[in-house]
């Protein structure tokens, strides 16, 4: 699982289950608080299962833009070439016959 607290994430489920409370007299519902922590539990658990999840598209997507990038900086190259041959040779290079001496 992702490190989370780079994200100042300091609770985990297995935390927050395995936390003990003091007993008091006429303290809240022992029922009640371990219902409540079983919810915040699965709360917590599924997002870091989200913050895992979104980790890896975040890289996919990050993949996918520089493949975009690589191709659009070769687009851009061979137009500005193709613009360069344009104006030294008055016409695209493709269309010039070879030179006959």
């Amino acid at each position: 699982m992702s490190e989370l607290s780079q994200y100042g994430i300091q609770l985990t489920a297995q935390i927050i289950h395995a936390k003990q409370f003091e007993k008091k007299m006429r303290g809240y519902s022992q029922e009640q608080v371990d219902e409540f922590l079983d919810e915040i539990i699965k709360d917590y658990s599924r997002m870091q299962e989200l913050i895992v999840k979104f980790e890896a598209d975040l890289a996919n997507i990050h993949k996918e833009l520089m493949k975009d990038k690589e191709a659009f900086d070769y687009f851009m190259i061979k137009r500005r070439l193709e613009d360069l041959e344009q104006r030294v040779f008055g016409e695209k290079r493709e269309t010039l016959r070879p030179r006959v001496f």
